[in-house]
C-alpha cells in the first residue's frame, strides 16, 4: 500500500506510511523548507532519510532529501 496524504497546508504535507510488514503506520512530514521528518525508529535513532520518506517522496515526485538534524517532538 502506498503512502497517503493525511493533511496539507501552505507550509507542510502530512502523510502516513506503512511499515515493511504492514502492521504499523508512521507519520511522515515534508515542509516548504524541503525538510523531512518520520516517526519510525530508523529515522528517530539514525537521523537519516528512511524508506518511509523515500516512499512518500516518490509518490509526490519530490527529489529533495534534506532531513532535520533532530526529531522534533
Amino acid at each position: 500500500m502506498s503512502p497517503k496524504i493525511l493533511e496539507s497546508n501552505d507550509e507542510t504535507i502530512f502523510l502516513e506510511a506503512l511499515s515493511s510488514d504492514g502492521t504499523r503506520t508512521y507519520d511522515v512530514m515534508y515542509d516548504v523548507d524541503h525538510h523531512w521528518l518520520c516517526t519510525c525508529p530508523d529515522y528517530y535513532y539514525r537521523k537519516r532519510f528512511c524508506k518511509h520518506m523515500r516512499a512518500c517522496a516518490e509518490m509526490l515526485n519530490i527529489k529533495d532529501t534534506i532531513v532535520y538534524e533532530e526529531v522534533r517532538t
